[in-house]
């Protein structure tokens, strides 16, 4: 297939793209980079394509794998509509400051902890890491990484605990 002639498939099917997008995402913002970097695999994978199946839904099955691709990257967040943003923010109001203090005695508790420990710590909350993917990076299993993890969650809060 020539450029062209996928030109011409993509602003045939770009609309009704856009709408499968938007069912799976819901958000007009993803859908919109979903189909671009659908079209952007498509023409990656063009020699790939079977011409004798169907364009349509070979696209939607990349807009799908997009999709899965996307919530995979993004399973740690959590949507919140406007009702609870104003909550959030009525209940944060009004201490302006934080909670500095705590913050600045889970510092010093963090400091005392052992390397493996505070390495895990640093792998999975500082850096937003998955367990499996910590694990990896520390090369340790998953299921050592997870009991690091607990363990280092106890020895912070009966640290944090302590009346010095």
């Amino acid at each position: 297939m020539d450029r062209k002639r996928f030109t011409d498939l993509i602003r045939d099917h770009h609309l009704t793209l856009l709408s499968y997008a938007r069912a799976l995402a819901g958000t007009d913002p993803v859908a919109r980079e979903l189909v671009q970097d659908s079209f952007v695999t498509a023409w990656q994978n063009l020699g790939k394509f079977d011409q004798a199946r169907d364009f349509a839904s070979w696209m939607r099955g990349i807009v799908r794998n997009k999709w899965r691709e996307h919530c995979r990257l993004h399973s740690r967040e959590v949507p919140l509509d406007e009702s609870a943003l104003s909550r959030l923010e009525e209940t944060l109001a009004p201490y302006p400051q934080g909670d500095a203090a705590i913050f600045a005695r889970l510092a010093e508790c963090r400091e005392k902890l052992p390397l493996p420990m505070a390495e895990a710590l640093r792998a999975c909350y500082d850096e937003g890491r998955t367990s499996e993917d910590a694990a990896s990076f520390l090369s340790v299993n998953a299921a050592a990484l997870r009991k690091r993890l607990e363990r280092a969650r106890e020895v912070l809060r009966l640290c944090l605990s302590k009346k010095d």
